[in-house]
């Protein structure tokens, strides 16, 4: 696996490290259970999975122009490594809540996998350039899809520490 993958599963993993199912669906405050944000970034992993398969399937990538917005956002969290806070999740990657943790840790390994050999796929495929767009930030390539979920996972494994910590 990628390192900036291997980096995901490393995260999730060494956060969540002794909790049960029951601590890691606890919600006190309103936000996101941790069994939650797993479950939420397994959706990232999987939504990246499929559409790269859709983008394999078709023959070609499917993105868009890279707008000044969009080069802007990509360099803040692909090459800075920062994350933007306050930002609602796509209706599809939002968690439903009914997955207990041990079953996501689990799922998850196996999402990253099958996401980085399609990541590796898209890239034998397409090359080096972007290959498909996030909702958001815009056309990513193969590279930036990595970067990304390893920025991504850590910041939700930062809310993981923070819930952790009330939950101890």
């Amino acid at each position: 696996m990628h390192p900036d993958l291997a980096a995901c599963l490393t995260l999730i993993t060494d956060a969540t490290a002794g909790l049960d199912d029951e601590q890691a669906a606890a919600r006190g405050d309103g936000r996101w259970s941790i069994a939650e944000i797993v479950e939420h970034l397994d959706r990232t992993y999987t939504g990246t999975t499929k559409g790269l398969h859709r983008c394999l399937d078709a023959g070609a990538a499917r993105a868009s122009a890279r707008t000044l917005r969009s080069r802007a956002l990509t360099f803040w969290v692909v090459t800075l490594g920062r994350f933007p806070t306050g930002i609602e999740a796509p209706t599809h990657v939002v968690p439903t809540g009914r997955v207990r943790l041990s079953e996501m840790l689990a799922r998850s390994r196996a999402d990253l996998e099958a996401m980085d050999a399609a990541i590796d796929a898209a890239e034998a495929r397409f090359g080096p350039g972007p290959v498909l767009d996030h909702p958001i930030l815009g056309p990513f390539a193969p590279a930036q899809w990595r970067r990304f979920h390893h920025v991504h996972t850590r910041h939700h494994q930062r809310q993981i520490l923070e819930r952790r910590a009330r939950v101890a």
